[in-house]
C-alpha cells in the first residue's frame, strides 16, 4: 500500500510541475510578443513613397545618409520616437524626395514597402527600406523604438564573415 501511495505522489508531483512549466512557458512568450509590432508588406506602400504621394498623416523619419539613407518610415504623430540615431524630414520637402530616390539597395537586397503594425495588429505607419528585418518596440507612454537589421554594416571579424554586434 504504502508503495502505490508513493507512485500515486510522484505522479502528482511530476504532473504539477508539468503543468507549472506550461504556465510560465506560455506566459514568457505572450509577455515577449506583447510589446513588439512587425511589417505587413504592401506594394501600395511602395508605388506612394516612389511616386511622391507619401501620405502626409504621418511623421518621417530616415536612418544613414541624407543623400542615401537605408530606411524612411512615417508612423502616427500620437507616437514619439525614442532615438538618437533616427532623423526626422517633412514628406512635402524637397530633401524627402532625394532620399526616397536613392534610398540604400544593394545585391540582394530590394527596395519595397510596407505598413507597419502595432503589437495588436493595427497600422500605426509606413516603411520603405531594402532592409526587410526590423524590430519595432512599443514601449509605454506612446514611445516606440525602431531597430533594423543590418549585418552588413558590421564588418568582418578576424577569420571573415559577419560579427554580432
Amino acid at each position: 500500500m504504502n508503495i502505490v501511495h508513493n507512485i500515486y505522489k510522484y505522479r502528482w508531483l511530476a504532473n504539477t510541475v508539468a503543468v507549472v512549466f506550461f504556465v510560465l512557458m506560455v506566459s514568457s512568450m505572450v509577455g515577449c510578443n506583447a510589446k513588439y509590432g512587425k511589417l505587413q508588406h504592401d506594394p501600395e506602400v511602395r508605388l506612394a513613397f516612389e511616386s511622391n504621394q507619401a501620405p502626409p498623416i504621418y511623421r518621417y523619419y530616415y536612418y544613414g545618409y541624407k543623400t542615401e539613407p537605408y530606411v524612411v518610415f512615417g508612423i502616427d504623430p500620437k507616437l514619439e520616437m525614442e532615438s538618437r540615431v533616427w532623423r526626422e524630414v517633412g514628406a512635402d520637402t524637397e530633401e524627402f524626395k532625394q532620399m526616397i530616390r536613392w534610398i540604400w539597395e544593394d545585391y540582394g537586397y530590394y527596395k519595397f514597402g510596407a505598413n507597419i503594425l502595432d503589437p495588436y495588429g493595427s497600422k500605426v505607419g509606413i516603411y520603405y527600406s531594402s532592409i526587410r528585418e526590423t524590430a519595432f518596440k512599443f514601449k509605454e507612454d506612446n514611445q516606440i523604438v525602431v531597430i533594423p537589421h543590418m549585418p552588413f554594416l558590421w564588418g568582418p571579424e578576424d577569420g571573415g564573415g559577419t560579427r554580432s554586434p
